[in-house]
Parts: C-alpha cells; structure tokens; sequence
C-alpha cells in the first residue's frame, strides 16, 4: 500500500463526455486476445516462471506466501494474488489440481484462525508459519487494500475448487466489515469525505488487534484501482451490516487530465501504472460496461497505459533505461534497496517517491491485455536485456522466477528480489489476456454480481 498525502485541487465529477512450460492456448471465448506462436511461448514462460514465485515460496505448513524473496512473512495482499494463481496452475499444467486445491486450503485454514485482523480486516504483513501477528515486518496496520487483494483471490480459487475451499473463501469474505472501516467524520481535508473508506487500522498493540487502535488518517478519496477494488468488493459483502453504501462508489475524487495531445482519462495521485491495474486482475470491466458516472473503467487503463509507454519514450534521453521498447514505469524496488513509486503527469503527486531511472517488467507485462503489441515487445527486449553484465531476467532452472523486480541502466544495477505484489498482477493480467481465466471465475460469484449491480455497473 502506497501512502498519499492529498494536495489541493480542483474537484469535479466527471460525465460521459470523453468516454462515449509448453506454449499452448486454453479454450476460452472470454475477452482472449489472439497471439502469435512466438508471443504465446514468451508469455508462457512468463507465466510459468512468476507461477513458480508463488508455488515455492509458500510456506509448506500454513501455506502461505512470502512478502518477497529472502522474507520471512507474509504479504496478505501476496497471499491474494497467490490464490489466484492456483487456477493458472492447474490450466497451464503447472501443478496437479489436487496438488492446488492442498495448498489453498492450508492457506484459507490459517487465515480463518488468524489473530492479525480487526474486524476482518488482515494486517498487511502476518506471520509466514502461523498467519497470526508478527514483529519481522515493516509495518503491523490492518489494510483495507491488501484485505481486498486477498479476498478477491479467495473468491478466485473458490469459484475454481469448489467444495471446502469455495466455503472457507466465503467464510472469510463475510467476516470483513467493510462499514466498521468507514470514515463517520467530515475531515476537512483535499477530498476527504463522510463515508470513505480508512486506507489503515493501527492497533495501540500490535500483538493485539482485538483491543484499542485508531484509523490512520489516510481515506481512499481519489481514484485509483485499489479504491475501486474496496468499493466494489465492500458492496459485494455477503453479510448486509458489513456493506458498503451505494455512494461509496462516487464519493471520491475523479480527475481528468491527458499526457500532451493523448486521449483524456482519469487519473490517480501519484499517477503510477500499479494503481489502474489492480481491480482489473479481477473484474472484466469490459464486460461491466460503464459504471454509474458513464465511465468505461477499462477505457481508462488502457488511456492510463499508452500515456505512460509515451513519457518513457519521450524522456529516454534524460534516463537511458528508458526507451522506445522499455516502458512501464510504476513501484518496486531501486537502487540500494529504496522503495520507489515512480509516476508522471497527469496525476496529482507534484514528485515521485524515489528517483527516475528504474524500471519495473512487471509494468509492461501488466499491460498486455491494454496494449497487446506493445506491451510484447516491451518484455522480448527486457527478457534478452542485460545490465553491466547482469541479466534482467532469470529462469526457474537457474534459480529465478523470471524478471528481477527492477533494473536501472544508469546506475549499473539489477534487483535480486522478486516481489510476490510485482510478479501476481503480471501473471493474472497476462492470463486475462490470454483466456480470461480469473475474470471468468470472479465474475461468476454470486456476491461479485449483486455487488456490481448495487454499485451502479
């Protein structure tokens, strides 16, 4: 979860006015884009590789998934993208079906029995063994947004397994009060409403989120795909009491801007690819059509994509990573081990997180439904790229998952992490792209359905 701090602007809804292992394909009429043989063997060592990230770095009691490589806890959000990869797994005969269905029942057992959670909201970061609190992370807030990550793979793998997996999956999505996260107070703040959702909890205790804690200030009130993700998410719930209003839908920020003379689109503050990606890893919002407000959010992202792929370009010669076929700019990993949050305009951030100069793959390898073409040649170039003489990517036979998480040219530096938040919406998006996989089985949910039609879709 990216913290923000929400400046002054301009506010105004906006209208209809601009929106008028083998290479094989899975048999799926779904949104499948057609690719040639060759890009179907890049994407599939792609997806096999970053599959892998989630199958051996989970741990073989609880089941559930590190943070990243060298990491001994667990990312919730991770976790989520995880659950979702099972069915790929499967499909792609990467594992048994048996085999998947094992290890996400663990993980939804361990979870069911967490203590990391208030009100069914989970921390960020839970023990990797138990799935109970833990001190060895970074933080210890609950997450609104990594909640959703993992809920929505919850819902994934239980619309694919069925049976204990499909109820445990349920189970956990109906002990989230969504409403307990809701802000009740008139703040005062650039576009903090009454009725937004709390991007954090913390507790007073860290061992004990059950007990006294306070909302961090921090609402979702400007657009990005995670507010978009909670809200409809919150309005699916399958308890009433714990739902979300309608009006969550619509009482945030939604800023129009272009990048120079490419098509309008609403952007988000810090204007970073990640954040018009992630509800897309699980709805098919081209089979939603518009929402409410007549916005075509997949529309959207693709405007969101081809702006980015063109300030890459454009600024190639100020950051020598960049360039006609190395795009995708978002956040991970840089340079001695910084977080970066790399974005551009338009976007309400007046500066970035970090530093220009990384680049991220997973940027263009969450592209490819967007800008199919593009985004390929993007990973051909980064998948045969080398810096100072250390490969960008790296196979499962010699130890990697793929991609590294980041690479930057001017410095002389490749990651040696793989970040199980980098590699999960690559490998989802680029299964969408190529069979709809996960937005086929989330979009059967009987709760994803009435929690769209109560959000306006």
């Amino acid at each position: 979860m990216v913290s923000r701090r929400y400046t002054s602007f301009i506010f105004f809804i906006v209208t209809v006015l601009f929106f008028s292992g083998s290479c094989f394909a899975l048999s799926s009429k779904v949104n499948r884009i057609v690719f040639t043989a060759e890009n179907e063997c890049l994407l599939e060592e792609i997806s096999s590789a970053s599959f892998q990230f989630f199958w051996k770095e989970a741990h073989p009691v609880s089941g559930l998934v590190r943070d990243k490589t060298g990491k001994d806890f667990c990312s919730v959000a991770s976790l989520g993208f995880g659950l979702a990869a099972l069915p790929i797994g499967v499909e792609r005969g990467y594992v048994s079906r048996q085999a998947a269905q094992d290890r996400a029942l663990k993980a939804l057992r361990t979870i069911k029995k967490s203590n990391a959670q208030h009100n069914g909201m989970y921390c960020h970061f839970i023990d990797f063994a138990t799935g109970n609190t833990t001190s060895l992370s970074y933080e210890s807030s609950a997450s609104s947004i990594d909640t959703a990550l993992m809920v929505a793979g919850a819902i994934v793998a239980g619309e694919y397994f069925k049976g204990e997996v499909k109820e445990l999956a349920e189970d956990i999505f109906a002990g989230v009060n969504w409403q307990s996260f809701v802000d009740s107070q008139q703040r005062g703040q650039a576009y903090q409403q009454k009725g937004q959702v709390y991007m954090a909890w913390k507790a007073d205790d860290p061992n004990n989120m059950s007990d006294s804690g306070q909302f961090e200030r921090q609402t979702w009130d400007w657009y990005t795909d995670e507010t978009l993700l909670i809200v409809l998410l919150g309005q699916a719930s399958p308890v009433e009491k714990y739902r979300l209003k309608p009006e969550t839908m619509t009482n945030w920020n939604r800023p129009v801007g272009k990048y120079k003379n490419g098509q309008p689109f609403i952007y988000t503050y810090p204007g970073t690819l990640f954040t018009y990606m992630f509800a897309h890893c699980f709805y098919d919002f081209k089979k939603t059509g518009k929402d409410s407000l007549g916005i075509d959010w997949f529309e959207n992202t693709r405007r969101a994509v081809i702006a980015n792929r063109d300030w890459c370009r454009d600024n190639s010669d100020k950051f020598p990573t960049y360039g006609l076929n190395r795009w995708g700019i978002t956040a991970g990993v840089g340079p001695g081990d910084e977080y970066v949050v790399l974005g551009h305009q338009p976007r309400g951030a007046s500066e970035n997180q970090g530093e220009y100069g990384t680049l991220h793959p997973y940027g263009a390898g969450m592209s490819v439904p967007f800008a199919p073409n593009d985004a390929i040649k993007a990973l051909k170039e980064m998948r045969n790229l080398e810096v100072a003489g250390k490969p960008v990517w790296q196979s499962v036979e010699q130890g990697g998952y793929g991609f590294w998480d980041g690479f930057n040219i001017k410095e002389d530096w490749v990651s040696d992490q793989v970040i199980g938040i980098a590699q999960g919406p690559m490998l989802l998006l680029i299964e969408n792209a190529r069979s709809g996989l996960i937005w086929k089985l989330m979009m059967q949910n009987e709760y994803v359905k009435q929690g769209l039609k109560r959000a306006g879709f």
